[in-house]
């Protein structure tokens, strides 16, 4: 059994939520065998490597191909670009564990606090990202198509990036340009992140909390929730009304109507994904924002270990919003294979078949049905 881990008491003269932390924290082996850090560490480049390719797919794919140039694959690429630079500085945090009980490289001690600066901009950017995809589809799906124009301009486009940054920054500059938390090294954990030892890290950990994990969770809950039962309740209606009429028969149409059918069978094969993105998001982030802010023994053992599961969301996003798109898996067969990817517009192949008139209701189209 190796102890890395040394804390110091604290000083009669600090803070007392610091007094809080160094108390609790005397004598805690976080890490009691040298293999966890191994089983941690090769999970950290496993995800880095698989992310990195991964989420480079994503941007490239929509790089080159006009189909998937829509509105929702504008957040889907901004939150390629963040779990991408993610998974670039996640072998930092490997190194921090395998280093022991201090920081490996002692005269680049900068490389650390960059590190976790970096990370706590782009998973804050990552999660902001997930919730405007599901704001997006919301959006797309349950309102009509002069809406869904109207809202996402090209300028607004621009301010929904903008600020999906912007909040992410400012808490990862709070810590350099106040006291208000320190990043770096952190002793406890042998991680990049933020030090524990400055008096107001736990409040620095509440606030990454509630600006990181509660607001897009209920966004993502509530938007794809309603999804579901939009989804649901508009199929229910369509396969009542799924004999044709004499008049449609006369007028041809049952083509329309199996179309549209057939863009509803695509439309609900994608919600049934929905799910799956939920899950990945509770699964991941829960189990780290609870860890850090609940103070028991319990935690302090299970944030190394949460903390892995929460930088491996940023390898299956790739997974999970690129591979059950029908156009990124072409996209990427087409890459993989070394093959130009066909630069055709997003709807062509619908365009011939299905009249402008062939609406389920005024805010699906088969244009809707690309940007999913």
């Amino acid at each position: 059994m190796e102890n890395f881990t040394n804390c110091t008491p604290a000083n009669s003269g600090e803070d007392s939520s610091s007094d809080y932390y160094e108390g609790s924290e005397n004598d805690i082996l976080v890490y009691r065998y040298f293999f966890e850090r191994q089983i941690i560490s090769s999970v950290f480049f496993t995800a880095a490597v698989l992310g990195a390719v991964g989420n480079s797919f994503v941007v490239v794919a929509v790089a080159l191909s006009k189909k998937l140039r829509t509105t929702t694959n504008v957040f889907v690429v901004n939150l390629a670009i963040c779990d991408m630079v993610t998974c670039l500085f996640m072998p930092w945090q490997a190194v921090a564990i395998l280093g022991g009980d201090d920081w490996p490289i002692p005269n680049a001690r900068w490389i650390c606090a960059m590190a976790g600066f970096v990370i706590v901009i782009t998973f804050g950017g990552s999660v902001n990202s997930l919730a405007l995809i599901a704001v997006n589809r919301w959006v797309g799906i349950t309102k009509s198509r002069f809406t869904t124009r109207r809202i996402y301009t090209t300028r607004k486009l621009a301010l929904m990036v903008i600020f999906c940054w912007t909040i992410p920054i400012c808490s990862a500059l709070t810590p350099v340009l106040t006291d208000f938390g320190e990043l770096g090294y952190e002793k406890l954990y042998s991680t990049c992140t933020w030090d524990r030892s400055n008096p107001y890290s736990f409040y620095y950990n509440m606030l990454i909390t509630v600006l990181y994990y509660p607001i897009q969770l209920t966004v993502i809950v509530v938007c794809y929730a309603s999804i579901f039962c939009y989804v649901f309740k508009t199929s229910r209606k369509m396969t009542r009304a799924d004999a044709p009429s004499i008049s449609e028969k006369v007028s041809g149409g049952g083509a329309n109507r199996a179309m549209r059918r057939k863009l509803w069978k695509r439309q609900l094969d994608v919600t049934k994904n929905l799910l799956y993105i939920v899950l990945a998001f509770i699964l991941c982030l829960t189990p780290y924002f609870t860890a850090i802010i609940v103070s028991a023994d319990w935690t302090y053992r299970l944030t190394p270990w949460a903390g892995m599961i929460l930088f491996g969301n940023s390898c299956v996003n790739p997974f999970i919003y690129a591979t059950s798109h029908p156009d990124f898996k072409e996209a990427f067969g087409h890459m993989i294979r070394c093959r130009k990817i066909p630069r055709g517009g997003s709807s062509q192949r619908y365009k011939s078949t299905v009249p402008s008139s062939s609406q389920v209701n005024p805010g699906y189209t088969t244009e809707d049905t690309q940007k999913l």
